[in-house]
């Protein structure tokens, strides 16, 4: 568990929260909800746990109070959230801010990284999806893993081993992205053998849950449309990301003043901070590792956040 101090605020990013080991899918990464439920113990009773409101007005002032205190986000819009984090939550009179990406609700599609953690779920070989990506970039790229740039991966992470890295890489960002989405699909379908639309039903929150939430007093903030990276898009296409993000929210009545987004995989550039300031979004979250104090608390572009095995 990371240090804390006084005069900091500790943003905590949350995932898959679920009863995994009794669940379909027992080898998911993600928080179990026993977990769960004692942490924000443990931040009720060592925190001032913030709502978004109250996170607002702190950033309106740039003072932060001397206890220390924690915003807790929900990426990704998973039905987990509604099942379990928000009667959790809403008991214990506890506020959270939630970011969906918009495809996923309307249009039932299934994030390709999250078809990425399915696949890394039921596939235990990583040798075996590793050969599966490369016949097929053979059999569409015409590429084999000599000609893939392999040396130009960063491989260094947190949380995975290189090999479990490598297929992140290869399959979220690395290879070109018709042909990625091309190769994840049949990969996904290959291992995980699921309809995407019954699949997404499951995965991800649906309009109503999320109406049900705001209606609850939580917070409902902006992860894009397509979940894409936005510092590999360009400005026009990144304001299409934010546009019809906020335009669904005010149709489905789930907007409210103090809109803030986070940028799908942290992922944005100098093009992102002006379209923040265009469209008057209060503030932004990366997913840099760190906390907020009198040092960065200007710059509300570029908050960087805690995840949640960082408290564990």
């Amino acid at each position: 568990m990371i240090k804390t101090s006084n005069n900091q605020i500790y943003i905590i990013m949350y995932h898959y929260v679920r009863k995994i080991k009794k669940s379909d899918y027992p080898n998911l990464k993600g928080l179990e909800f026993s977990d769960f439920k004692k942490q924000i113990k443990f931040f009720k009773k060592n925190f001032q746990i913030l709502s978004n409101i109250e996170f607002v007005e702190i950033l309106k002032k740039k003072t932060i109070q001397k206890k220390k205190s924690v915003l807790l986000t929900f990426d990704d819009g998973y039905k987990d959230h509604y099942e379990y984090v928000f009667p959790f939550l809403k008991k214990n009179k506890i506020s959270a801010n939630f970011y969906p990406p918009i495809m996923c609700i309307k249009n039932k599609k299934v994030l390709d990284v999250n078809k990425v953690h399915f696949i890394l779920e039921k596939e235990k070989n990583r040798e075996k999806i590793l050969n599966n990506i490369f016949f097929y970039t053979k059999k569409y790229l015409k590429k084999g893993p000599d000609q893939l740039r392999l040396n130009q991966i960063n491989l260094k992470s947190r949380y995975d081993n290189k090999k479990t890295v490598l297929i992140k890489r290869l399959l979220q960002n690395h290879l070109p992205f018709y042909f990625r989405e091309k190769i994840v699909d049949k990969i996904f379908k290959d291992i995980v053998n699921e309809e995407e639309v019954e699949f997404s039903k499951k995965l991800y929150m649906s309009k109503k849950n999320l109406q049900e939430l705001y209606k609850n007093g939580f917070t409902i903030g902006s992860h894009g449309y397509n979940h894409f990276w936005w510092e590999k898009i360009n400005k026009i296409e990144q304001e299409k990301e934010i546009s019809k993000s906020i335009n669904y929210f005010k149709k489905i009545k789930v907007l409210d003043n103090n809109l803030s987004v986070c940028y799908p995989y942290g992922s944005f550039n100098s093009q992102t901070l002006a379209l923040m300031k265009k469209y008057k979004v209060k503030y932004a979250l990366t997913t840099r590792t760190g906390g907020i104090d009198r040092n960065n608390i200007k710059n509300n572009f570029a908050f960087p956040r805690f995840d949640t095995n960082d408290f564990i």
